[in-house]
C-alpha cells in the first residue's frame, strides 16, 4: 500500500482483507470438520470488477492494484479448492463437543 494513498485503494484494501478473513474462517471450520456456511464461501466477483475499474493515478497505486488483484485470484484459487473439497467430503454428523463442566 503506497504510503500516501486515495480512499478509494484504501477501502478496496480493505475489502481484500475482509474478503481473505471470511474464507481463512470457513477454511478453519472445514479444517475442524464443522459444516461451512456456503453462502460466504464463494468468489467475489464485484470485488474483482472493482479493483480492475479502479483509476491508478501514481505509480505506486497502479502497482498496489496489481498486487492486490494478484493476491485476489490467490484467494479465489482457495475458494474454488475448498468448494472442491466441500463436494467431495461425506456428510458424517460430528459428536457432541463434551462440557468442560461436569455435572456432579
Amino acid at each position: 500500500m503506497p504510503a500516501i494513498a486515495s480512499d478509494q485503494l484504501v477501502d478496496l484494501h480493505n475489502d481484500l482483507t475482509h474478503y481473505d478473513t471470511t474464507i481463512a474462517l470457513e477454511l478453519r471450520e472445514f479444517l475442524r470438520g464443522n459444516p461451512v456456511n456456503h453462502s460466504r464461501l464463494c468468489v467475489d466477483n464485484e470485488l474483482e470488477e472493482t479493483l480492475r475499474a479502479f483509476k491508478a493515478e501514481t505509480p505506486a497505486e497502479v502497482e498496489c492494484r496489481r498486487d492486490m488483484l494478484r493476491y485476489k485470484r490467490r484467494i479465489d484459487d482457495v475458494v474454488r479448492e475448498l468448494l472442491r473439497m466441500v463436494e467431495d467430503r461425506p456428510v458424517t454428523p460430528r459428536p457432541p463437543r463434551a462440557s468442560k463442566k461436569e455435572t456432579v
